[in-house]
C-alpha cells in the first residue's frame, strides 16, 4: 500500500499547478469573471462526489454551510484580485499566515490556548515574511523599514491578508461543521460538494450586481475557459486527494497540513521563475522559512 505522505505529493503538485495557471489566466482576465467561471466549472466537476455524499443531516447546518460558502467565495475573489496585480513569488508565501490567524481566532473564539511551539512558529513566519520585500543588493540598514512600507502602502497585500483572514474563518467553520455534526453525516466530500455549489451561486449573484452579469460569464468562458478548466481540475484533484489522505488512519492531520504548505515553496520557485519575478532566490528562501514556521506551529 502506498504511504500517505507519498499520496500527499499529489495535492501539493496539483495546488502548485493551479496557482501557476491562475496567475497566467489573470494576466488578461477580470478577477470577477475569472472567479465566477472557476466557481461554475468546479461546482459542475464536483458532481463526482454525489455517490459519496450524504444530505441526511440536521437542517440547522444548511445556513452555516451557506455562510461558509460566502466567506470562502469572498476570500477567493480577493485572492484573484491580489494575484492579478502581484508577483506570484510575493503573493503565494502570504498564504502561510493562515495558521497564525487560525490559531489566534481559535484562541479568541474557542478558548484554545497558544502553546510554546505555536508562538515560536508565529515568530518564524513573521521573520520569513519580513524578508520577502527586502532588496538584497541594498544595505540592510536602508532596507530595514521597506517591508513595513510595503504592507502599509500596497492595497493588494491588504487584499491578500484579508483573504487569508477569511480563509482562517472558513477553517474554523469547517472544524465546527465536521466535528459537531452527527458522525458520518456531513463528510468532507459532502462538505466540498455543497460549498462548491453555494459558491457558484454566490458568484453569479455578485457578478450580476457588481459587474456585467451573464455577459461577463460568457466572456470569461470564451476568453479563458480552457485555462480555468485546467485550474479547476487541478484544484479539485488537490482537494479530493487531501480529503482522502485525511481519512487514512496513519495520516496525522498536522503533518498533512504541513506537507500541503509545501506547495507555497514550489509555487514561489517555479511560478516565480516562469513569470520572471524579481529576487526569486530570496523569496523562495523566505517562503521556505515561513513553511518551517508553519510546521513548528502545528507539530
Amino acid at each position: 500500500m502506498v504511504q500517505w505522505y507519498i499520496l500527499m505529493l499529489v495535492p501539493v503538485v496539483f495546488a502548485t499547478v493551479a496557482s501557476i495557471v491562475e496567475k497566467k489566466t489573470l494576466y488578461k482576465e477580470h478577477a470577477m469573471e475569472f472567479a465566477t467561471v472557476f466557481s461554475i466549472i468546479i461546482a459542475l466537476l464536483s458532481v463526482i462526489f454525489i455517490p459519496f455524499a450524504n444530505f441526511n443531516f440536521p437542517f440547522f447546518y444548511w445556513p452555516i454551510l451557506y455562510i461558509a460558502s460566502i466567506v470562502a467565495a469572498t476570500a477567493f475573489l480577493f485572492v484573484a484580485k491580489a494575484t492579478r496585480h502581484m508577483e506570484l513569488s510575493l503573493s503565494s508565501p502570504l498564504f502561510t499566515f493562515n495558521p497564525i490567524i487560525v490559531a489566534i481566532l481559535a484562541w479568541l473564539l474557542l478558548s484554545e490556548g497558544l502553546v510554546l511551539n505555536q508562538i515560536v512558529g508565529i515568530g518564524i513566519i513573521f521573520l520569513g515574511s519580513y524578508f520577502l520585500e527586502m532588496k538584497p543588493k541594498k544595505s540592510f540598514k536602508k532596507e530595514l523599514l521597506t517591508p513595513f512600507k510595503v504592507i502599509v502602502k500596497s492595497k493588494y497585500v491588504h487584499f491578500m491578508l484579508f483573504a487569508v483572514f477569511l480563509y482562517a474563518l472558513t477553517a474554523l467553520i469547517d472544524r465546527y461543521i465536521l466535528h459537531s455534526a452527527p458522525t458520518g453525516t456531513i463528510t468532507p466530500f459532502t462538505y466540498l460538494l455543497i460549498v462548491h455549489f453555494f459558491a457558484a451561486i454566490n458568484f453569479l449573484i455578485m457578478i450580476t450586481i457588481f459587474h456585467d452579469g451573464i455577459k461577463g460569464v460568457k466572456h470569461g468562458f470564451k476568453s479563458a475557459g480552457g485555462w480555468i478548466f485546467i485550474m479547476a481540475l487541478a484544484m479539485l484533484a488537490s482537494r479530493s486527494m487531501q480529503v482522502y489522505v485525511i481519512t487514512l488512519p496513519a495520516a496525522k492531520i498536522a503533518m498533512v497540513i504541513a506537507m500541503k504548505r509545501g506547495s507555497t515553496v514550489l509555487t514561489t520557485f517555479f511560478g516565480g521563475g516562469i513569470f520572471h519575478d524579481k529576487h526569486l532566490k530570496q523569496r523562495t528562501l523566505s517562503s521556505l522559512v515561513m513553511v518551517l514556521g508553519t510546521i513548528i506551529m502545528i507539530l
